[in-house]
């Protein structure tokens, strides 16, 4: 799958923003992929992750917009909408990330309860480069208290390290 793929080319940055772990290994997965102009979600939304992760920021809003007009389910559009409000972030439109991610919290808590700790960790994100570190302090604990709960020692580590970048900055 391209996603898992990508996903394997990426590394985090002391911000810990998404960057390529291997540039030239990344730019030679995508750019074959993009030049075939898919059209379908799952597709759409691995080629919007890598062009995010390479900084193509109006590439990537382009090919996620395109995959979350393909979501058929509430957990495709919650997870397309997220890497959206991901490349609205770094791209500096952090006040569109945090209006993306809450719509996709309300949904995520009506819908789709798997994907509410991955909703609640980018609104803490967001709200991080908002300036508003209380809020995203009270955000990312409950994300944490939710992956601590679920016990992915994975995605335990992300909301720790966020935290502790929280505390920090």
């Amino acid at each position: 799958m391209l996603l898992q793929e990508v996903n394997e080319l990426i590394a985090y940055d002391e911000d810990l923003r998404m960057v390529p772990g291997d540039r030239e290994r990344l730019i030679a997965l995508i750019d074959p992929v993009r030049a075939q102009n898919p059209s379908d979600y799952a597709t759409l939304r691995a080629l919007g992750v890598g062009l995010l992760v390479l900084g193509e920021y109006g590439d990537a809003i382009g090919h996620l917009g395109r995959a979350l007009d393909l979501a058929d389910t509430s957990r495709r559009r919650i997870a397309a909408s997220l890497n959206l409000a991901d490349a609205y972030r770094y791209a500096g439109d952090a006040a569109g990330a945090e209006t993306v991610c809450r719509a996709m919290l309300a949904l995520a808590r009506e819908e789709a309860p798997e994907m509410l700790s991955f909703a609640l960790q980018h609104l803490g994100k967001a709200l991080i480069d908002l300036g508003r570190r209380e809020e995203a302090r009270e955000v990312l604990e409950e994300a944490l208290d939710l992956r601590v709960a679920e016990g992915d020692p994975e995605l335990i580590a992300s909301s720790r390290a966020v935290l502790r970048l929280l505390g920090t900055s």
